[in-house]
C-alpha cells in the first residue's frame, strides 16, 4: 500500500510538471516582442557623430558612418573619422566596425561592437593600424533617426601610442 501511494504521487507529480511544461512552451515562431520603430534586416545606418574636448586643448573629432543590418541583431559598415587637434596636424582614419545589438521592446537600443582600420597621424607620422572595442546605446526618435552615445576604446599597432578612450554623441538616419 505505502508503495502504491509513493507511485501514485510520484507519477501525479510527474504528471503536473509534465502538463505544466507543455503549457509554458511556446511555438517556434514566437519571439520576443520588438520595438517597431527599430532596425530590421537590410536597414542601412548613415551616422554622423563628433567629440569635443576643450581641456587641455581644444580638438575636435568627427565621425561619419555607414552601415548595414544583416539582422536585427548585427550590423557591419565602415567609419571615416577626421581629428584636428589644436597645434598639431590633422588626422584621418578609415575603420571597419561590427556591433552587435539587444532589440526589445524599447525604443532604447544598447549594443557592443568591435572595431580594425587604418589611420594617418598627419605630418611626417607613418600610417598605423589601429583596433578598438565600442559600445552604446541608440535611442529612437522615430523610425527613420536616432540620437547616439558611443563609448570606444581603440588602440594602435605604434609603440609610443596611448589607448584612446572617448565618448561620441551623434544622430543616425536609417534608410528601410
Amino acid at each position: 500500500m505505502k508503495n502504491n501511494v509513493l507511485f501514485s504521487t510520484a507519477t501525479l507529480a510527474a504528471s503536473v510538471l509534465a502538463a505544466g511544461l507543455l503549457l509554458s512552451v511556446k511555438p517556434a515562431s514566437a519571439q520576443t516582442a520588438i520595438n517597431p520603430l527599430l532596425p530590421v534586416k537590410n536597414t542601412k545606418e548613415i551616422q554622423l557623430s563628433g567629440n569635443f574636448q576643450f581641456d587641455p586643448e581644444n580638438n575636435i573629432d568627427l565621425t561619419v558612418g555607414y552601415g548595414i543590418f544583416l539582422s536585427p541583431n548585427l550590423e557591419v559598415g565602415g567609419l571615416f573619422e577626421y581629428a584636428n587637434p589644436e597645434g598639431g596636424d590633422s588626422q584621418y582614419g578609415l575603420t571597419g566596425f561590427a556591433d552587435y545589438h539587444f532589440p526589445s521592446e524599447s525604443a532604447l537600443l544598447p549594443f557592443v561592437g568591435v572595431q580594425l582600420g587604418f589611420a594617418d597621424a598627419g605630418g611626417d607620422s607613418d600610417n598605423y593600424f589601429r583596433y578598438g572595442l565600442r559600445g552604446g546605446v541608440k535611442y529612437f526618435l522615430n523610425q527613420n533617426v536616432s540620437a547616439n552615445a558611443i563609448l570606444q576604446y581603440s588602440d594602435t599597432d605604434q609603440e609610443n601610442s596611448e589607448s584612446d578612450f572617448r565618448l561620441n554623441l551623434g544622430l543616425s538616419v536609417y534608410l528601410r
